[in-house]
């Protein structure tokens, strides 16, 4: 029997399984077979600014510190490589039945992210023949004064842009719309950062399975340009695919309210699945909704 059951091992729920160790026996369970969730998978070498205390750190640092912190807890019990496909509550337990087992436990926290999920590709023709063509980076490195096309209007589009301008003079953001969805100041003021908008990519250029060049459509006057590209960083997203596990979910998110509660008692949301009013998908909103879970939790 454990404490806690966190399904999850991203961010939010490693700082989960290390808050709620320090008197609890946590069982830390992962589909993958590691851990750090999408931020890893996709974007190891992002520059996280959004957590109250840290100024700055490196995606993969951060996540590198969690791992250790939990790995050396002996209230920590880890599971990778396991698949929660049921949670079933009764008055007094909550059974959760994975690929492997079924674990006892009395409360059970889901920090599952977006669940497993694929990027959202352009959806051009020959788009998938081109090597040249990203959905996540992880050695930055590479695009070393090299000339980019970052495609996106959320904060990871403009967030890697602005890493990527740190490194060549040669990149330019395009965005279907006039408005960004993400904060615009992330790149305001960058002088080696082209604006493209409102355009959408209509077409690709290729030669020896790489993209040589990328046509763009103004969507308001509909003249097209051709942009010469080493490489084309798509950030449109990744189109998810969430086991709500039989509880109210919207948005392939779940329905929690202002205890992280989901419609299960005993079972909560935190993190990128939790569905609220004005949710934003960020990691110190999660770390937030821990904050309210341990007051609830005591």
């Amino acid at each position: 029997m454990f404490d806690i059951i966190v399904v999850g091992g991203g961010p939010i729920g490693l700082n989960a399984a290390i808050k709620f160790s320090e008197n609890k026996k946590i069982l830390l369970i992962e589909a993958e077979d590691f851990l750090g969730g999408q931020i890893i998978k996709l974007y190891p070498e992002k520059e996280i600014v959004d957590i109250d205390g840290i100024p700055s750190i490196i995606a993969k640092d951060y996540v590198t510190q969690l791992i250790e912190k939990c790995k050396q807890n002996a209230n920590i019990q880890i599971g990778l490589n396991e698949k929660v496909n049921s949670i079933i509550g009764t008055n007094e337990t909550i059974e959760v039945s994975t690929t492997k087992q079924t674990y006892q436990t009395k409360k059970v926290i889901l920090a599952i992210g977006l669940g497993t999920s694929s990027p959202r590709p352009m959806g051009l023709e020959n788009e998938s023949k081109c090597k040249n063509i990203l959905y996540s980076l992880q050695d930055l490195s590479m695009l070393k004064n090299k000339n980019v096309l970052v495609l996106g209007g959320g904060d990871s589009a403009l967030d890697w842009t602005k890493e990527i301008s740190k490194i060549s003079d040669f990149v330019t953001i395009i965005h279907r719309r006039n408005e960004f969805r993400g904060n615009f100041d992330t790149i305001k003021g960058i002088k080696n950062v082209i604006v493209k908008t409102p355009f959408i990519p209509v077409a690709i250029n290729m030669k020896n399975n790489l993209l040589e060049s990328l046509v763009i459509r103004n969507v308001e006057t509909n003249q097209e340009e051709t942009l010469m590209a080493d490489f084309v960083f798509v950030n449109y997203g990744n189109i998810p695919l969430v086991n709500t596990f039989g509880l109210v979910s919207l948005n392939n998110g779940l329905v929690v309210n202002d205890k992280c509660q989901t419609s299960m008692k005993n079972v909560f949301a935190i993190g990128d699945v939790a569905r609220y009013e004005n949710k934003k998908h960020r990691i110190q909103p999660g770390l937030n909704e821990i904050k309210i879970l341990d007051n609830i939790i005591k």
